[in-house]
């Protein structure tokens, strides 16, 4: 069996439509694409997947909010033909930007409601917390924080193969943590869906020979 560890990122990813081979870990075609695995996500990542929205939202809201000015400094002069032709060119981006944003949301959304059904999620518990708080092995501390719970939990697992997938390869990528992770029995470490998908069959292929 594989554990696949996830965090916030992939959410983001998923969202943001950044991942398109996330798809075959969400929707599957098959059985054997993702079998057998158990994926595995600290719940926290939910919480800041979230927050990470509501950023996302503001700062979305503020770009239809500079578009609707300068639609407004050009209406005074709707005699140019430049005028008229950016005019409908703010339209049309603020249109599409109001687009993405309920497009985010919902595939946000989405993931989360895929998580709650298909995903093993890491509980944050107070001794999970306090380690965090002492041992600070990635600056931002939300981030050190979701190691700490990826760490404690494939400490106790007896799954054959543990993997982590992160595009934060900033901080989860860096040669101290993967050592510290390869510590935890979480060996390999990818920054994609479709590295990870490749490794997997890798492994099958191995595996079938």
């Amino acid at each position: 069996m594989t554990a696949l560890y996830l965090e916030t990122n992939f959410f983001i990813g998923f969202a943001k439509n950044q991942d398109q081979d996330s798809d075959v870990l969400i929707y599957p075609q098959t059985n054997e694409q993702i079998s057998p695995i158990t994926i595995v996500i600290p719940a926290i990542s939910c919480m800041e997947s979230l927050s990470v929205l509501e950023d996302e939202s503001r700062r979305r809201h503020s770009f239809t909010e500079r578009l609707e000015r300068e639609r407004n400094e050009l209406k005074g002069n709707i005699n140019s033909e430049f005028s008229r032709e950016i005019l409908r060119s703010l339209q049309t981006a603020k249109i599409h930007n109001e687009a993405m944003t309920n497009d985010i949301e919902n595939r946000l959304f989405e993931v989360l409601e895929w998580a709650a059904n298909n995903v093993e999620l890491i509980n944050l518990e107070s001794s999970i917390l306090i380690t965090s708080l002492n041992q600070q092995l990635i600056p931002d501390p939300t981030d050190n924080l979701i190691l700490h719970c990826i760490l404690a939990h494939a400490k106790t697992s007896s799954d054959e193969h543990k993997v982590l997938l992160s595009g934060n390869s900033k901080d989860f990528g860096t040669k101290e943590i993967k050592q510290i992770l390869g510590a935890a029995g979480i060996k390999k470490y990818v920054a994609s869906t479709r590295d990870f998908l490749g490794w997997l069959q890798s492994i099958g292929d191995t595996q079938g020979t």
